[in-house]
């Protein structure tokens, strides 16, 4: 059953990512404009003007220290989303008592992010981006794909028929 709630949970986050297409992103203080724009040149466009993202090389091209800050941030994203979820008022506006709120707090974060070992989180996607067939899968789905791994679950056909899926939106983007 939960791995059925990941694979929705992917297939939805997966229609998002034309969305994250359309953001540009700044480049890093080590990149300067001219290879900024020949990077961003360099990226399939679609008919519908969205850049197909290769987020395996984006991944791939930064440093330890940069994926390292990236999953910290992610993760402090999730523990914001989760603590403002867990001591929020009810429909009445009663807040919650003290103890149900670090519940409801713990349950969403081992629900969102089951390991804390973010090295090893960052090691699994590391690993899924170096296949090229990944390249177009986001970071969050990878994330999620990496927490299978860890946790020693199967993924390979989860995996598989999300590649067709991307691949599947790339060519009617086209």
């Amino acid at each position: 059953m939960a791995r059925k709630a990941l694979f929705i949970v992917l297939i939805v986050s997966l229609m998002a990512a034309p969305a994250l297409a359309k953001q540009s992103v700044s480049p890093s203080k080590e990149k300067t404009h001219a290879s900024a724009s020949k990077e961003k040149a360099s990226a399939p466009a679609t008919q519908t003007g969205r850049i197909a993202v290769d987020f395996g090389s984006r991944w791939n091209s930064m440093s330890d220290k940069e994926r390292k800050s990236f999953l910290d941030g992610f993760y402090f994203g999730i523990y914001q989303m989760c603590t403002n979820a867990a001591f929020a008022p009810d429909a009445q506006n009663q807040a919650p008592a003290q103890q149900e709120s670090e519940k409801r707090l713990r349950s969403c974060m081992a629900a969102n992010v089951p390991f804390t070992d973010l090295a090893a989180v960052q090691a699994a996607m590391t690993d899924f981006y170096q296949d090229p067939a990944n390249n177009h899968i986001p970071f969050n789905l990878m994330m999620g794909f990496a927490f299978e791994k860890i946790a020693g679950k199967p993924y390979d056909d989860d995996l598989a028929k999300l590649r067709q899926n991307v691949e599947a939106r790339l060519k009617i983007d086209k």
